[in-house]
């Protein structure tokens, strides 16, 4: 009992964070939502573990969905009514790949709190030593982040706001258009949207099941596929964030980022060097973390990316081609730098971090990686 009473209390702290983390700038709407689901909790929550509780009841309930509409759809009529049920269809697959997602975010919430940790701090290190220019590269982040978000959750709600006025509407004035199950399995009758896009009720038509299933099934809809899409964008635009800030300070070469009262009139050659090889040091250590964070951002999408790559790769690949672009304007920057002013070991230095950047940054969702080819081929199908 002791021991598993520690790892249910260890669970339970890896998924809290402070509560300044769901202020933050770039995360703050995903970082609320994922409270509210339960992936993560606030170290100020009375009883974080009801956090564990309700994320597992909410990725069983995707899935219990997700078994029911494929049930349906394999079962009950199976393959020759492809056609005629094509809404379903597209529903179901889609439904089946936000709850690969969904379980791939449970199974790995310990490795997504960790990043969120990581790029909170950073961010807020960011915040503290930026200039106007960083600042204003921030909020073009910001800006983005909100703008993207708005557009992938604005026609969701609103086509899901839809489905629920228009049952809302028939139960009140034209109820037998609703309760009409027997008819719709004669082909006597429509169902109404909503039970079309989950039609619960023609595999068990008990009203829990058949009716406020539905109503919850288009709740989780509405909110989780444009949630993971929205997030992993914030997690790659971060990591542009990063090459860009990363790039500005290396055209400036400003050895007072390190240490602000230092004077470079006031500098003999050797310390100038010295303070300067420092300077190259943080940049390397700078792109090693950015590594080590596009690693993870691997991990954490390569299986729900395979599987949800037609609906949202278009985005990613963009997305992750801005990355490798700001990578390729950082190896410019060290070139662009007036390295023909430093002393030897700093050019040697500014070399070797060129060729460093010179190595793409790789993301596979399994068998495909995503670069500006797929991005291309991907576009061109469209």
């Amino acid at each position: 009992m002791p021991s598993l009473f520690t790892v249910k209390m260890y669970k339970v702290k890896e998924l809290q964070l402070t509560s300044d983390s769901f202020d933050n700038p770039i995360f703050r709407l995903h970082l609320r939502c994922f409270r509210w689901y339960g992936y993560v909790a606030s170290i100020e929550q009375r009883h974080p573990w009801l956090s564990l509780i309700r994320c597992t009841v909410f990725t069983a309930s995707i899935w219990v969905s997700c078994a029911m509409m494929l049930s349906r759809l394999f079962l009950s009529r199976g393959y020759e009514s492809i056609n005629e049920d094509a809404t379903s269809w597209a529903t179901a697959v889609q439904y089946f790949a936000v709850s690969i997602a969904t379980l791939n975010a449970y199974v790995q919430r310990e490795r997504v709190i960790k990043m969120l940790r990581t790029a909170h701090a950073d961010l807020q290190q960011l915040i503290v030593e930026s200039d106007a220019q960083e600042l204003d590269l921030l909020h073009d982040t910001q800006r983005y982040v909100r703008t993207i978000t708005l557009l992938l959750w604005v026609p969701s709600v609103v086509a899901g706001m839809m489905a629920y006025l228009d049952c809302i509407y028939r139960i009140i004035f034209l109820p037998k258009t609703v309760f009409n199950v027997d008819a719709v399995r004669r082909g006597e009758a429509q169902p109404i949207l909503l039970f079309k896009l989950f039609p619960f009720n023609e595999l068990y038509d008990q009203f829990i099941v058949g009716y406020l299933g539905p109503c919850y099934a288009l709740a989780l809809g509405i909110t989780t596929i444009p949630l993971w899409h929205t997030f992993i964008a914030c997690l790659m635009k971060y990591v542009t964030l990063k090459l860009q800030v990363l790039k500005k300070r290396t055209l400036a070469m400003d050895i007072r980022h390190l240490k602000p009262n230092l004077v470079d009139q006031h500098l003999s050659p050797s310390e100038r060097i010295y303070w300067q090889m420092q300077l190259c040091k943080y940049f390397v250590q700078e792109q090693l973390k950015i590594r080590e964070f596009v690693r993870q951002i691997e991990q954490l999408i390569r299986i729900p990316v395979m599987a949800d790559f037609i609906i949202f790769s278009i985005l990613i690949c963009f997305l992750f081609f801005a990355l490798n672009v700001g990578q390729n304007e950082l190896c410019f920057a060290f070139y662009d730098v007036d390295w023909y002013t430093f002393g030897l070991p700093v050019q040697r230095m500014l070399l070797l971090m060129m060729m460093h950047t010179q190595r793409p940054l790789k993301i596979r969702a399994l068998l495909v990686e995503l670069n500006l080819k797929t991005f291309l081929d991907v576009s061109l199908a469209k």
